[in-house]
C-alpha cells in the first residue's frame, strides 16, 4: 500500500521565508507561497474550482458509516468523488481504512501530541506509522526528508504518511518534495462572522442550514476569487450529527449540480497532481489523474 505526506497549515504559518519564483518552479517541484499567479498562467475559466474533502480522526465502525454517506457524489467525469483521511492511529479500525484506500481515497496520520521537530523527529514518527502498517517502503523517503528546500503553496509529498500539523505547527525547517495545503478560512453565519480553523469549532452552527451555509460561503470565496482549492477538514463528531452531516451532504451534492463541470471533488494528491499538470477545464474529463 502507497500512501501520501500531507502537511496542514494556517495561512501564514511557514512563510517567513524567502522565496524566489524563479528557482522554486514547477518542474522543480516547487512553488512559492506567495506566488500569486494561476498554474499554468491559466485564467479563471479555465481553473477548476478543487474541493478537498479531508477528515481527521479515528476510523471504525460508526465513522466510516457517516464517511461513506458524504462520499456518494460523482465528479463530471463519473468518476466518485475520494478524500484524504488523516488517521488517528489509537482506536482506528484499519480493515475499514483499508477499505477507504481500496476505493481510491488516501490515508494519511494524524499524531496525538506536538508536531515533530527537526529531520530526526519526522523521521522516528515515520517509523512509528510503519509499526501500524501505514507506510510503505519508507527508505527513500526519510534520505530525502533530510534534504533542505523552500516550503510552497500549498500542497503535499508523495508515498509515505505522515500527521497534519497540528492548528498551523510546522516542521522547524523545510523537507525536500513537502508541499502544504491551506486550509479554508471558515467564519460562522450568524452575523458576527467569527472565525474558525475547522468546522467543529465553529459556533453558531446548529442545523443543517448552518452547516450548509458554512462550507457555501467560504466556497464562494474561492470560486469568485482566484479558484485556490477549498479544503474541508472533518472530524468524527462533526460528521456523527445529523444535521451537520445532512448541510454537508446538501452542500457537495449542490455545487456539482449547481457548478457543473467547473467543480471538482478529488483528494489532496490528486489536486497537487493538477498543479504540477495544470490542465484546462475543457479537457479535465480525459486528464488521467482523476480517472477511475
Amino acid at each position: 500500500m502507497r500512501m501520501l505526506v500531507i502537511l496542514l497549515g494556517l495561512l501564514g504559518s511557514s512563510f517567513q521565508q524567502s522565496c524566489d519564483p524563479t528557482v522554486c518552479t514547477v518542474e522543480n517541484n516547487c512553488r512559492c507561497y506567495n506566488d500569486p499567479k494561476p498554474p499554468g498562467d491559466l485564467t479563471n475559466s479555465e481553473i477548476p474550482q478543487i474541493v478537498m474533502l479531508s477528515f481527521e480522526g479515528t476510523i471504525n465502525t460508526d465513522s466510516s458509516g457517516y464517511y461513506n454517506q458524504l462520499l456518494g457524489a460523482n465528479n463530471p467525469n463519473g468518476c466518485p468523488i475520494t478524500a484524504t483521511f488523516f488517521i488517528q492511529v489509537d482506536g482506528s479500525d484499519y480493515k475499514l481504512a483499508k477499505n477507504m484506500y481500496d476505493k481510491g481515497c488516501e490515508l494519511g496520520v494524524k499524531l496525538n501530541g506536538k508536531t515533530p521537530k527537526g529531520s530526526t523527529g519526522w523521521i522516528d514518527a515515520i517509523k512509528g506509522m510503519e509499526k501500524n502498517g501505514l507506510v510503505y517502503d519508507t527508505s527513500c523517503e526519510i534520505q530525502s526528508l533530510s534534504q533542505k528546500t523552500t516550503l510552497i503553496w500549498p500542497y503535499t509529498l508523495d508515498y509515505t504518511t505522515v500527521p497534519k500539523c497540528d492548528h498551523g505547527e510546522t516542521p522547524d525547517k523545510p523537507f525536500k518534495g513537502v508541499w502544504e495545503f491551506l486550509i479554508a478560512d471558515y467564519h460562522d453565519p450568524s452575523g458576527q462572522g467569527l472565525p474558525c480553523v475547522v468546522p467543529s469549532a465553529c459556533r453558531n452552527i446548529t442545523d443543517k442550514r448552518a452547516a450548509f451555509d458554512l462550507f457555501f460561503n467560504s466556497f464562494t470565496d474561492h470560486y469568485n476569487g482566484g479558484r485556490t482549492p477549498f479544503n474541508m477538514l472533518i472530524d468524527p463528531v462533526f460528521a456523527a450529527n445529523q444535521d451537520m452531516r445532512d448541510g454537508t451532504i446538501e452542500f457537495l451534492q449542490y455545487i456539482r449540480a449547481a457548478f457543473g463541470s467547473d467543480v471538482w471533488i478529488v483528494s489532496i494528491q490528486k489536486a497537487l497532481q493538477w498543479i504540477q499538470d495544470p490542465t484546462p477545464l475543457a479537457n479535465l474529463t480525459t486528464f488521467s489523474p482523476w480517472s477511475c
